[in-house]
């Protein structure tokens, strides 16, 4: 009797994360060399996420998806720069560097290949969605906590990608300086 449909998928995605850990295969790795830690067959990796990219970007909104409901869950009741400084703590940790590194590889291809990354670019509004909640918890309008989340956002990936480009810069004292300058804008 067959699987129903996307549970291969989902047992894949399972022995990616077991084998792989929360980061995933090295964007290195070609599908064979995957498929042989996994101990199935490359044309299964084929069938189910496409091609290497599809495989890493599958991998990385799992990986993202738990990570924002651990984010969600401890920031439920944070109110905007606190949930930001959550965020910042979360992902500009050490153990986090890889998936920082192969989420900015994939938003890099997507830039080029964005049909081929839908999935991956729609998944990229969930921090911001994080955020714009906190902002509308603290009496933001609608409009005002969409932008500001967009900006969080974009701040704090762009300190994330200046420390990968730039390992010896100093990020934590700007990510800090941004997240003080929230409460000093959000009344």
């Amino acid at each position: 009797m067959r699987s129903p449909v996307g549970e291969g998928r989902e047992r894949l995605l399972q022995a990616l994360f077991d084998e792989f850990g929360e980061t995933g295969p090295s964007p290195k790795l070609s599908m064979r060399q995957v498929a042989e830690r996994l101990g199935v067959h490359h044309t299964l990796l084929t069938y189910h996420f496409g091609s290497r990219p599809g495989l890493l970007s599958a991998v990385l909104s799992e990986a993202r998806r738990r990570d924002n409901l651990v984010i969600a869950a401890v920031g439920k009741d944070l109110g905007f720069a606190a949930l930001c400084r959550a965020i910042w703590t979360f992902y500009s940790n050490a153990e986090h560097e890889d998936r920082s590194r192969t989420f900015f590889h994939l938003a890099g291809l997507a830039v080029y290949e964005h049909k081929a990354f839908q999935d991956f670019a729609a998944d990229l509004d969930d921090l911001a969605h994080l955020l714009e909640a906190a902002a509308l918890r603290e009496g933001f309008t609608m409009v005002d906590a969409k932008q500001q989340s967009i900006i969080a956002t974009a701040c704090l990936r762009g300190l994330l990608l200046q420390r990968l480009l730039t390992p010896d810069a100093e990020v934590d004292a700007p990510a800090e300086r941004f997240i003080t300058s929230l409460t000093t804008t959000i009344t």
